[in-house]
């Protein structure tokens, strides 16, 4: 039997994974784009709590900070909270896509009204997603030398292992409303029954790390127009002000520089961070969507392909197996015609 093991794709796979499963996300939407409402419902979640912890920011450094601070405790609350939230609009997803899959039409409300039905998987989904989130703060400050590597590198494994389960459990719970416990132990019994054609990409970080890939240069550059235009704002809004450059840098102002005042203003950087942590904030949603619907796909395609509408089965069998052509699915292997099954 072939071993399936976890594998972190380099970033040029990242890269083309994502390209891949947005084409194809796009392909499977379109049979129903009631699979999009979750995600629009998370996307201004992630929104306004970036939001709010930067206004609250910029109040406070304007001097409300009645009005600032409350803000910052509402997109703490809220970042909290995100856990169970994000959790439900997966599982709304996970139902409409296996519906989707399945041929069945529905309506506004069907996916809010299943996971109704399951609060407590719900809950318990949340709470190990902001246990997890937790165990990776951990591997984030284990510190240096061996010990903290080895702590690291077990940390960082467990959380992308619960990434993939997760996205394996929303549809396991949703579906046939197993309980966390029940999803686990039928997650182990569906690794044995993946079909060999799949066999390599069950247990793969589907775009892994592709947040990060993105982000971290264009971030970069933000900060650093940021600062630019700290410079040319200058003192113009006196609260975000930082004071003379010379003051800050001392003794060790560079000479060309000259010798007049060079006010500095940190606006424009605390504009360049927001618009960084949305942007990360958006696309990870974007990223979990379509990471969402593949491995719910994949979940019927193993536990109810025989519950697949036919005209779908090779298009999501090629899908799953990220071939590029999904007619290709349809033709007999050369190697193989003619020969008895």
């Amino acid at each position: 039997m072939n071993e399936q093991v976890f594998e972190r794709p380099g970033m040029r796979d990242r890269l083309q994974q994502m390209v891949y499963l947005l084409k194809n996300t796009i392909t499977i939407i379109g049979r129903d784009t009631g699979i999009l409402r979750p995600l629009y419902r998370v996307l201004v979640y992630a929104v306004i709590m970036t939001t709010a912890f930067f206004a609250g920011i910029a109040l406070c450094v304007a001097g409300s900070w009645g009005s600032g601070m409350l803000l910052i405790l509402i997109a703490l609350l809220l970042s909290l909270y995100k856990y169970f939230y994000y959790t439900r609009q997966r599982m709304v997803q996970s139902w409409l896509v296996a519906q989707t899959v399945r041929g069945h039409e529905t309506v506004p409300g069907d996916g809010r009204k299943r996971v109704k039905q399951m609060k407590s998987q719900a809950r318990g989904l949340g709470w190990a997603s902001l246990g997890f989130a937790w165990v990776k703060s951990q591997a984030d400050d284990s510190g240096g030398g061996i010990k903290g590597f080895v702590i690291r590198l077990v940390l960082v494994g467990l959380t992308e292992i619960w990434d993939l389960a997760r996205h394996f459990l929303a549809p396991a719970v949703t579906v046939d409303e197993y309980s966390l416990r029940e999803g686990a132990e039928q997650l182990k019994t569906l690794r044995n029954a993946v079909p060999e054609t799949l066999v390599g990409v069950f247990g793969v970080d589907i775009a892994g790390g592709v947040v990060r890939t993105i982000l971290g240069p264009i971030s970069l550059g933000l900060m650093l127009l940021g600062i630019v235009l700290g410079f040319w704002v200058g003192d113009a809004v006196p609260a975000f002000s930082l004071g003379d450059l010379r003051d800050l840098l001392g003794a060790n102002t560079p000479a060309f520089l000259g010798d007049g005042p060079i006010p500095v203003s940190f606006l424009p950087l605390l504009i360049a961070v927001w618009l960084g942590c949305l942007g990360s904030a958006v696309l990870g949603r974007l990223v979990d969507c379509m990471k969402n619907i593949y491995f719910s796909i994949f979940y019927m395609r193993l536990a109810h392909i025989d519950e697949i509408t036919p005209d779908l089965q090779a298009q999501l069998d090629s899908y799953l197996a990220m071939t590029e052509d999904a007619a290709d699915s349809d033709r007999p292997d050369p190697d193989t015609a003619g020969e008895p099954t």
